[in-house]
């Protein structure tokens, strides 16, 4: 894979501010729409890091706010398929490259893509 891929969703202000990057950087990339293909369960267990498994939701998603994520986490297991579920849980954009893989905006990870 040499493409970049980045999931986001076209209201996300985040993911707008990526694809905005990307286009000031002239850098080109594949856009995938996070809701209507979410990326697979097996690439979630991959890159979703247990020990910081907030880092990877979107605390303004109705599914956090309805479930009382902030207060309390299930376990990874429960929280990949809700994420499956309902992919607006899951903290936009991901970006996908050979260099690894981001969620949200980190201009750092986006800097060593140049």
């Amino acid at each position: 894979m040499n493409k970049i891929q980045v999931y986001g969703k076209s209201t996300c202000r985040t993911t707008q501010k990526v694809l905005e990057w990307f286009n000031e950087h002239n850098l080109e990339i594949e856009q995938i729409d996070i809701i209507s293909s979410p990326p697979s369960l097996e690439f979630l267990q991959k890159h979703v890091n247990s020990d910081n498994i907030k880092g990877f939701l979107n605390s303004r998603s109705k599914v956090y706010r309805e479930k009382g994520f902030g207060k309390e986490l299930p376990s990874k297991t429960v929280l990949l398929k809700t994420m499956l579920v309902d992919p607006n849980l899951i903290k936009r954009p991901i970006v996908v490259s050979i260099k690894g893989v981001s969620f949200g905006f980190d201009e750092n990870y986006l800097s060593n893509l140049k």
